[in-house]
């Protein structure tokens, strides 16, 4: 876990780090957000509704999503972070369980005022496409 104060962060800085998606982070994120959606779970349903576009069940939109949070609480800035706000997220192509995500973060401005930097996050899959992306304010609490 990274530990930047906001003294420390300056526009530019880039941090990354990579996920597998697994069907047991599925089933826990099933189990924690209750979205029991066949498209996440039944693997010819999904291959069905996509036209066979889909090799299987599609992992949970929001399941990627969570890395956002990862990406601030343990890399940028790390342990004192608090996320204030996630802007324009986009989902551009669905996840499969098998998949290794590779998150990456860019400080793209500071707020002295308020100790709040903005992130640019991109998550590609490991064929190097963009499967979402966001921007994130976050206050820096040191």
């Amino acid at each position: 876990m990274n530990e930047y104060t906001f003294a420390e962060l300056s526009v530019g800085m880039k941090a990354s780090f990579q996920r597998k998606v697994t069907p047991e982070m599925e089933d826990l994120f099933r189990r924690i957000s209750g979205d029991e959606n066949p498209l996440h779970r039944d693997d010819d349903f999904a291959r069905e509704v996509s036209g066979g576009r889909f090799p299987s069940h599609a992992s949970f939109g929001m399941l990627t999503a969570s890395l956002y949070s990862a990406m601030a609480g343990m890399y940028l800035p790390g342990k004192y972070s608090l996320i204030h706000s996630l802007e324009e997220i986009s989902f551009m192509k669905p996840v499969f369980a098998g998949d290794t995500l590779e998150v990456t973060g860019e400080v793209t401005e500071k707020e002295e005022g308020l100790k709040l930097i903005c992130l640019k996050v991109t998550i590609k899959n490991q064929h190097g496409a963009k499967v979402s992306r966001a921007r994130m304010k976050v206050l820096v609490l040191r």
